[in-house]
């Protein structure tokens, strides 16, 4: 049976949570196998079995047994303080889910902690100190519980000061599960030592707290003003200073704003991790707004009977199905695992319903209804197409012919312009998110990352969303987006899908997102001199690829009017061995 998320009153011989042995446990596991990890905790008298699931609790004499059959192991009492890697373990996470709801930073973490502190332990209490002015610095102290029980081991001093490296331990992780580095920890006074209280000191480092924007401006002032002024004179080497300096500190700015969104990306993978995590110790991981493989058959709100399953995604699965009482064919895109029961998630989806309803258009798949299950997860009905995604076709074809390409962007430009309209930026287009019907009509999907821009974001300020290979410069510095932005998206899809080749390429993503603000690609024409792509063609998609939003096209109608100028008569519409044959001509 699960064990309920919250502790009842104080007292009793269970007083702390499972979850501060989890990560030792995982890596004992790892390093020593299951059937060793057992053996070991049975040698002191503890069965491994009550420390696996996290939420349980276990008494003080019980945990100090099993920290000293753990530290024996892993090298000692300093090994308890350094949890690494293992704090983010998917099976670390379940009494963290709270937490992780709500918080946006590591102080956030801290915050929890002293305001929570009966959710981790039932014989002590933690404090919270903020120093003025800061945010990245603490105090914490935590103290014993007056007359709190004990049913000892004979050795409480060194299993007090065990318990106080596991807490070394728990306050230095915090910060990994933004992906960052984990705090340091000083602690200077310890009840193991005689004092009243144990106090710790946590400072850890976050995005925006890095020197390497003015760290980068000074190197290059110095390097570039010397080598200049030594080569070519002092009025040289001034202006060649100012302008390494210029340089220096936005590589390190894009440098900081690259770890930044790490960060949120980190974050959101434990958020998702915690939540599946708490809903399988919950037992609720069969249920289907947990897993929509089984409603397959199912009738969803007495009008759809759910089909296949024709697609999923990171957090959706999408099925065909049959409205009964008109019989047309629908498909329902349901939130599945965690994200079924997540407030953000949700608030996306019906965004993306919300949207799509309201940006009525021929080119933008419709939604046709939104609704709950019975235990609260979120359904959209959309319009049933037939086709296939832009991405697929690229997949297999691995090029698209201009003759086919030009009428298919024409209707993604009708698309975006009916939607900027509106006053909505998609923000994340690229060919997955293009359908190409049987019909030769092509559709917008997945509005669920766009944004109002008379509403306020599901995201924080200055945080980039979107797929970086076709994020514009502006996204991906996290500055304000605008309709431009959606068109700078649709020239990387552009010339991708007209050349096989991303116009700007990086396996690294922080360079990838500075290549954005200062490579010029190659025109089309240049990087695929074999294919006949049109002149014109190609300045269109070179002007959707500047860096300034203001020599970009004005609108997306602008765009399809370039477009649609551009003659087709005698293109390909598909190369169909075309390229074979020119490799063989040639």
């Amino acid at each position: 049976m699960a064990t309920p998320s919250l502790p009842p009153g104080r007292g009793g011989k269970e007083e702390i949570r499972a979850a501060l042995f989890k990560t030792y446990l995982l890596r004992l596991r790892a390093e020593k196998g299951d059937r060793a990890m057992r053996t070991i905790l049975a040698g002191v008298g503890v069965e491994s079995g009550s420390l696996e699931n996290e939420t349980a609790w276990v008494s003080a004499g019980k945990a100090r047994r099993a920290l000293r059959a753990v530290a024996h192991e892993l090298g000692g009492p300093d090994a308890l303080q350094k949890r690494g890697t293992w704090v983010t373990h998917p099976e670390s996470l379940g009494t963290l889910v709270r937490m992780l709801r709500g918080a946006k930073r590591p102080l956030d973490a801290y915050r929890y902690l002293a305001s929570n502190a009966r959710e981790s332990t039932r014989i002590g209490t933690w404090e919270l100190e903020e120093p003025v002015g800061g945010s990245r610095h603490v105090r914490m102290t935590y103290r014993l519980v007056p007359d709190s029980s004990d049913d000892g081991d004979g050795d409480e001093g060194t299993g007090e000061r065990l318990l106080c490296a596991a807490r070394v331990g728990e306050l230095a992780g915090y910060p990994r599960l933004w992906g960052l580095d984990e705090a340091t920890v000083t602690h200077t006074t310890c009840l193991a030592r005689g004092a009243d209280a144990c106090v710790y000191d946590v400072t850890w480092k976050e995005p925006g707290q890095s020197i390497a924007a003015p760290t980068g401006a000074i190197a290059a002032f110095f390097l570039c003003g010397g080598a200049v002024t030594f080569a070519g004179g002092y009025g040289a080497g001034a202006l060649a200073s100012i302008l390494g300096a210029v340089l220096g500190g936005g590589a390190g700015y894009l440098w900081d704003r690259a770890k930044l969104e790490t960060v949120v990306r980190s974050f959101e993978r434990n958020r998702i991790a915690a939540l599946e995590r708490g809903l399988q110790l919950r037992g609720e991981s069969n249920v289907p707004s947990a897993a929509p493989g089984e409603l397959t058959s199912t009738v969803l709100g007495g009008k759809y009977r759910i089909g296949k399953k024709i697609g999923s995604g990171g957090i959706g699965v999408v099925y065909a199905a049959e409205h009964l009482t008109l019989g047309h064919e629908v498909a329902v895109k349901v939130l599945r695992g965690a994200a079924a029961k997540d407030g953000s998630e949700i608030a996306r989806l019906r965004r993306e319903a919300y949207i799509q309803v309201h940006v009525d258009h021929p080119n933008i798949a419709r939604v046709l209804d939104l609704d709950q299950m019975p235990d609260g997860s979120i359904y959209v009905v959309m319009e049933r197409l037939h086709g296939r995604s832009l991405a697929d076709k690229m997949g297999k074809e691995g090029v698209i012919a201009p003759g086919f390409a030009i009428p298919c962007f024409i209707g993604v430009a009708r698309a975006l312009e009916a939607a900027h309209q509106k006053g909505v930026v998609h923000r994340d287009l690229k060919p997955g998110n293009i359908f190409l019907c049987e019909d030769g009509t092509s559709k917008v999907l997945d509005f669920g990352m766009s944004k109002l821009t008379t509403a306020e974001s599901l995201t924080q300020a200055g945080y980039t969303l979107g797929t970086p290979e076709y994020m514009a410069p502006e996204q991906c510095i996290g500055a304000p987006v605008e309709a431009r932005t959606d068109l700078y998206a649709l020239g990387v899809l552009m010339y991708e899908a007209l050349t096989g080749e991303l116009p700007i390429h990086s396996n690294n993503r922080r360079e990838l997102l500075d290549l954005h603000q200062r490579q010029i690609p190659k025109a089309m024409r240049v990087r695929r001199p074999d294919l006949p792509i049109p002149e014109a063609l190609d300045r269109v998609v070179m002007m959707c690829l500047a860096k300034k939003p203001s020599d970009r096209p004005a609108s997306s109608r602008e765009l399809e009017l370039m477009l649609s100028a551009i003659p087709t008569e005698g293109l390909p519409v598909s190369y169909n061995g075309f390229l074979r044959r020119a490799k063989t001509a040639t």
